[in-house]
Protein backbone atom coordinates (compact mmCIF):
# COMPACT_ATOMS: atom_id res chain seq x y z
CA UNK A 1 0.00 0.00 0.00
CA UNK A 2 1.36 3.60 -0.89
CA UNK A 3 2.58 5.83 2.09
CA UNK A 4 0.55 8.76 2.20
CA UNK A 5 3.08 10.74 3.92
CA UNK A 6 5.29 10.06 0.77
CA UNK A 7 2.49 11.27 -1.60
CA UNK A 8 1.91 14.55 -0.01
CA UNK A 9 5.42 15.28 0.63
CA UNK A 10 5.75 14.28 -2.87
CA UNK A 11 3.48 16.13 -4.13
CA UNK A 12 4.25 19.81 -2.16
CA UNK A 13 8.20 19.09 -3.05
CA UNK A 14 7.23 18.80 -6.74
CA UNK A 15 5.83 22.78 -6.39
CA UNK A 16 9.84 23.75 -5.79
CA UNK A 17 10.85 20.95 -8.63
CA UNK A 18 8.48 21.85 -11.25
CA UNK A 19 9.72 25.36 -12.93
CA UNK A 20 13.51 23.88 -13.00
CA UNK A 21 14.55 26.04 -10.59
CA UNK A 22 15.34 25.69 -6.89
CA UNK A 23 15.41 28.64 -4.75
CA UNK A 24 16.75 28.50 -0.78
CA UNK A 25 12.93 30.33 -0.05
CA UNK A 26 10.96 27.59 -1.69
CA UNK A 27 12.45 24.91 0.37
CA UNK A 28 12.58 26.94 3.58
CA UNK A 29 8.40 27.88 2.70
CA UNK A 30 8.20 23.35 2.10
CA UNK A 31 10.03 22.84 5.45
CA UNK A 32 7.92 25.10 7.27
CA UNK A 33 4.48 24.58 5.89
CA UNK A 34 4.80 20.79 4.94
CA UNK A 35 5.72 20.63 9.13
CA UNK A 36 2.57 22.40 10.15
CA UNK A 37 0.23 20.66 7.92
CA UNK A 38 -2.22 18.75 10.09
CA UNK A 39 -2.52 16.25 7.61
CA UNK A 40 1.77 15.33 7.55
CA UNK A 41 1.23 15.88 11.57
CA UNK A 42 -1.50 13.21 11.77
CA UNK A 43 0.85 10.96 9.57
CA UNK A 44 4.21 11.30 11.34
CA UNK A 45 3.54 13.28 14.64
CA UNK A 46 7.36 13.29 15.53
CA UNK A 47 8.65 14.98 12.17
CA UNK A 48 10.41 18.07 12.69
CA UNK A 49 11.97 20.51 9.33
CA UNK A 50 15.31 18.85 10.04
CA UNK A 51 13.42 14.91 8.92
CA UNK A 52 11.87 16.90 6.26
CA UNK A 53 15.04 18.13 5.26
CA UNK A 54 16.28 14.88 4.88
CA UNK A 55 13.47 13.68 3.06
CA UNK A 56 13.79 16.38 0.36
CA UNK A 57 17.45 15.86 -0.50
CA UNK A 58 16.80 12.10 -0.37
CA UNK A 59 13.71 12.22 -3.09
CA UNK A 60 14.31 15.45 -4.91
CA UNK A 61 16.30 13.47 -7.39
CA UNK A 62 13.80 10.87 -8.39
CA UNK A 63 10.91 14.01 -7.85
CA UNK A 64 13.09 16.06 -10.23
CA UNK A 65 12.65 12.79 -12.98
CA UNK A 66 8.98 11.90 -12.45
CA UNK A 67 8.43 15.51 -13.54
CA UNK A 68 10.61 15.60 -16.89
CA UNK A 69 9.12 12.29 -17.84
CA UNK A 70 6.25 11.96 -20.95
CA UNK A 71 5.04 10.16 -18.41
CA UNK A 72 4.57 12.89 -15.68
CA UNK A 73 0.76 13.12 -15.67
CA UNK A 74 0.71 9.39 -14.63
CA UNK A 75 2.89 9.84 -11.69
CA UNK A 76 1.25 13.21 -10.75
CA UNK A 77 -2.00 11.10 -11.19
CA UNK A 78 -1.54 7.84 -9.13
CA UNK A 79 -0.10 10.32 -6.45
CA UNK A 80 -3.66 12.34 -6.21
CA UNK A 81 -5.47 9.34 -6.36
CA UNK A 82 -3.70 7.97 -3.57
CA UNK A 83 -4.47 11.20 -1.42
CA UNK A 84 -8.27 11.52 -3.36
CA UNK A 85 -9.41 10.24 0.07
CA UNK A 86 -8.24 12.56 2.01
CA UNK A 87 -10.08 15.37 3.48
CA UNK A 88 -7.46 18.18 3.66
CA UNK A 89 -6.52 18.91 0.35
CA UNK A 90 -7.05 22.48 0.68
CA UNK A 91 -4.57 22.70 3.05
CA UNK A 92 -2.49 20.56 0.49
CA UNK A 93 -3.39 23.26 -2.32
CA UNK A 94 -2.48 25.83 -0.06
CA UNK A 95 0.83 24.71 0.34
CA UNK A 96 1.69 24.22 -3.22
CA UNK A 97 0.53 27.77 -3.64
CA UNK A 98 2.65 29.16 -0.71
CA UNK A 99 5.84 27.70 -2.20
CA UNK A 100 4.86 28.83 -5.81
CA UNK A 101 4.62 32.55 -4.53
CA UNK A 102 7.44 32.03 -2.46
CA UNK A 103 10.02 33.06 -5.01
CA UNK A 104 7.78 36.18 -6.16
CA UNK A 105 7.46 34.19 -9.09
CA UNK A 106 4.57 31.62 -10.07
CA UNK A 107 6.33 29.88 -13.07
CA UNK A 108 3.96 28.53 -15.24
CA UNK A 109 4.95 24.88 -14.42
CA UNK A 110 3.79 26.00 -10.63
CA UNK A 111 0.37 27.19 -12.25
CA UNK A 112 0.53 23.86 -13.99
CA UNK A 113 1.05 21.49 -11.30
CA UNK A 114 -1.15 23.26 -9.13
CA UNK A 115 -3.87 23.40 -11.55
CA UNK A 116 -3.68 19.67 -12.66
CA UNK A 117 -4.25 18.95 -8.56
CA UNK A 118 -7.31 21.08 -8.85
CA UNK A 119 -8.95 20.18 -11.91
CA UNK A 120 -8.55 15.78 -10.91
CA UNK A 121 -9.47 16.69 -6.89
CA UNK A 122 -12.21 18.43 -8.03
CA UNK A 123 -13.31 15.22 -10.38
CA UNK A 124 -12.65 13.03 -7.40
Amino acid sequence: MPNPLNSVLNLIAATILADKRIYACEVETFLREASSLNLIKELEPEISETKLLKWYELNKDAIESNLSTPYFKDWLYSILNQLSTVPQKESILAVMKKIAKADDEVHISERALISLTERYWAKA
